[in-house]
């Protein structure tokens, strides 16, 4: 469970103690407090990468070795990213680069230039403008997609690594990129190379790197002989500091890019999706054959079909945490309006008003014991629930379409 999730569950329970124990102003202002530092914590979590409030992302390589990366942003640029890997070629340095989906559309000559000098390159969405944090799944994975697909036209492969615009997160971020098979990349070294000097971008660089930094510059924001001067400056800088500067995938340890397989849909999809674009069935079944090309054109579509997804996970028997979660969530149905009904009744059958308070005790009560079981049963019935759906929507893909182009 990622931070975000555990506190959501602390912050919501304490808020349903305050609003059940308390009342009046006191609760008004209580309430308010919590809503305000859960809003607080929320917003560091979504700017500061490191935090890894959402999801894990890897900001700093193994620190037992004097060894950095460097990395760029916002390219490809047709002027100085030519130029920038001219001087990273005369310094021998291999870099991590993080190019914008429509500027690679726009420049994959130049994409193509950077792979075969032999520097990586990664997902770094396909527009970055600051609202791409404020999509929800569908508008992400579109984002991600797009980008994963200009990548690979340009250079034949799809990047395992994905840095966000800004360094921005949310909670849908995490599901789409293990969806797509990306690694979230971060930074430990920021020196805001677009808006300072070269002496100053420098400084900071090297009073801020430590073993196994990440140092994040950018390939445009200042002309070309600049961008190479500054670049000469610090790799000097940090080799008279004793630091060794490699490649991204050697510092972290993990591939740049995905298996071929991983990265290409399945041919019997793109099959399904060629017939489907054929005139001969545009006529055929109307609404049905536009609903079937809109829902294979989507990745959840296309990966439940490539899988062949069945309810075979359903035979085996569920985790004890799983059983345990669910015996919980009925438990707790049990403990609230029919304990308020009981104890009710008992109240008036003894004549003991004093009994009254017993039922909404245990109503109160219960909602921590829904919670607790939703805590232990939530992943798997996430699971469950992604199973079940992809079944059916494989089954009525392949109902709905002629069995020849299946």
């Amino acid at each position: 469970m990622n931070r975000f999730l555990t506190v959501t569950i602390l912050f919501a329970l304490t808020a349903l103690g305050i609003g059940l124990s308390l009342q009046g102003v006191e609760r008004i202002f209580l309430l308010g407090g919590l809503a305000a530092a859960y809003l607080t914590i929320f917003g560091l979590g979504v700017s500061i990468l490191k935090f890894n409030f959402f999801l894990k992302a890897v900001c700093r390589g193994d620190s037992s070795i004097k060894w950095v990366t460097l990395t760029f942003d916002d390219g490809p640029d047709p002027v100085c990213t030519p130029a920038l890997l001219k001087t990273l070629k005369c310094l021998d340095i291999k870099a991590a680069f993080f190019p914008i989906g429509l500027k690679t559309r726009q420049y994959p000559e130049v994409l193509k230039m950077i792979d075969q000098e032999g520097h990586v390159l990664g997902n770094h969405s396909f527009r970055h403008t600051w609202w791409t944090n404020l999509l929800i799944s569908g508008g992400l994975d579109r984002e991600i997609q797009r980008t994963q697909e200009a990548i690979g036209a340009a250079i034949g492969k799809a990047p395992a690594f994905f840095r966000p615009p800004m360094g921005l997160t949310n909670p849908h971020l995490g599901g789409r990129l293990k969806k797509h098979g990306l690694t979230l990349i971060g930074w430990d070294v920021r020196p805001f190379d677009t808006r300072r000097g070269d002496d100053r971008v420098i400084e900071d660089v090297l009073k801020k790197v430590r073993n196994g930094s990440i140092i994040l510059l950018h390939e445009a924001g200042r002309g070309a002989p600049e961008l190479a001067a500054l670049i000469s400056g610090l790799v000097t800088g940090l080799k008279t500091q004793g630091y060794s500067i490699v490649g991204l995938e050697e510092l972290v340890g993990i591939k740049a890019y995905q298996p071929t397989e991983e990265g290409n849909p399945d041919e019997s999809v793109l099959a399904v999706e060629k017939e489907l674009e054929a005139g001969e069935f545009r006529k055929q079944g109307g609404f049905r054959m536009f609903l079937a090309k809109k829902l294979i054109a989507t990745a959840y579509i296309k990966k439940a079909m490539k899988e062949r997804v069945t309810l075979d996970a359903f035979k085996s028997r569920p985790s004890p945490r799983f059983l345990w979660g669910v015996s919980f969530v009925l438990g707790s149905y049990i403990l609230g309006w029919p304990m308020v009904g009981l104890f009710s009744f008992l109240a008036a059958y003894f004549q003991t008003p004093a009994l009254l308070i017993v039922g909404p005790a245990f109503y109160g009560f219960s909602h921590f014991v829904f919670l607790f079981g939703m805590y232990l049963a939530g992943r798997d019935c996430i699971r469950y629930a992604d199973i079940m759906l992809s079944w059916a929507l494989r089954r009525a893909m392949e109902r709905a379409l002629p069995r020849r182009i299946l």
